[in-house]
């Protein structure tokens, strides 16, 4: 008579063995899925607030350029938000503005596809100033002291994919006017 002899691969163990290694496998495959999306996720969302930050800056731009340009007068500047010109009577215009309406001025030179909505700005006239002389003396705007000068305060926004994607930048520009 022959004895045989069972041994633990005789008894199912290795079947048990490959569904543990194939279910941490698993595992291991999902949430490595899931960090790949994450990260795709973020790329995007990075993607989306560059492309607005861009919007407000060339949109920051055309406000300069448009006080450069000799086509607005100082009585232009008024609280009435009809054409995204304001006096100094509200310092935080820009957190009361309606910026998709005619409260602000659309800056349409700015178009890519992929920007929700065109970039805008407003421009508020803050005061009027002399050029100091400590300026001149750091050789910059030589032989203008006690020139007028008028201070505005651009402030810009910008979309990226969608619009809840938005960047608000301001800067001071000084104007002779």
């Amino acid at each position: 008579m022959k004895y045989q002899y069972k041994t633990a691969f005789q008894t199912g163990a290795v079947l048990f063995v490959g569904l543990i290694m194939l279910l941490i496998m698993s595992v291991i495959a999902i949430t490595g899925m899931q960090s790949a999306t994450l990260e795709e996720r973020m790329a995007g969302n990075t993607r989306d607030n560059i492309v607005a930050f861009q919007a407000a800056e060339a949109a920051l731009k055309a406000g300069e350029v448009l006080l450069d340009s000799g086509t607005l007068t100082l009585n232009l500047f008024d609280n009435d938000g009809s054409d995204g010109l304001y006096d100094n009577t509200f310092d935080m215009i820009w957190s009361a503005i309606n910026w998709i309406n005619t409260d602000s001025r659309t800056y349409t030179g700015f178009n890519p596809t992929n920007v929700s909505t065109p970039p805008r700005f407003v421009i508020q006239r803050i005061a009027e100033t002399q050029v100091a002389p400590k300026v001149i003396l750091e050789n910059y705007g030589e032989g203008e002291v006690s020139k007028t000068v008028q201070l505005f305060r651009l402030t810009s926004r910008g979309t990226g994919g969608s619009n809840n994607t938005a960047v608000v930048l301001q800067s001071v520009y000084g104007s002779d006017w």
